[in-house]
């Protein structure tokens, strides 16, 4: 079950774009940032994600290890970041989300 599952509500994506032939979306940043991964082991992981993201590099956020209470604060802490730095949030797949600061856009 994803995140978003427990929601009850479906991830955010633009469905206008196209998939790559590597079944894999695009990402355009307006600088050249590289992307940053983070796997937090608890929710004390979170300022380093928030930081990455001020910084406006795109984040991917792996949740899949952690239990879904821990899993489901982090999500809202980072929803809430990135609602505020005016990105978006796209889970990739279950469990794995991609945050994209203002400015960077995530073709998937």
């Amino acid at each position: 079950m994803g995140v978003f599952d427990l929601f009850g509500r479906e991830p955010r994506i633009k469905n206008d774009n196209k998939i790559n032939k590597e079944g894999l979306g695009t990402i355009t940043p307006s600088s050249s940032a590289p992307i940053a991964v983070f796997s937090p082991t608890s929710y004390d992981d979170v300022a380093s994600i928030i930081d990455s993201l001020k910084k406006g590099k795109p984040t991917m956020v792996h949740l899949t290890e952690l239990k879904t209470e821990t899993a489901l604060r982090i999500l809202d802490m980072l929803s809430g970041a990135i609602y505020a730095l005016d990105g978006g949030v796209y889970e990739i797949q279950k469990n794995i989300f991609m945050f994209s600061p203002s400015g960077v856009e995530v073709k998937y």
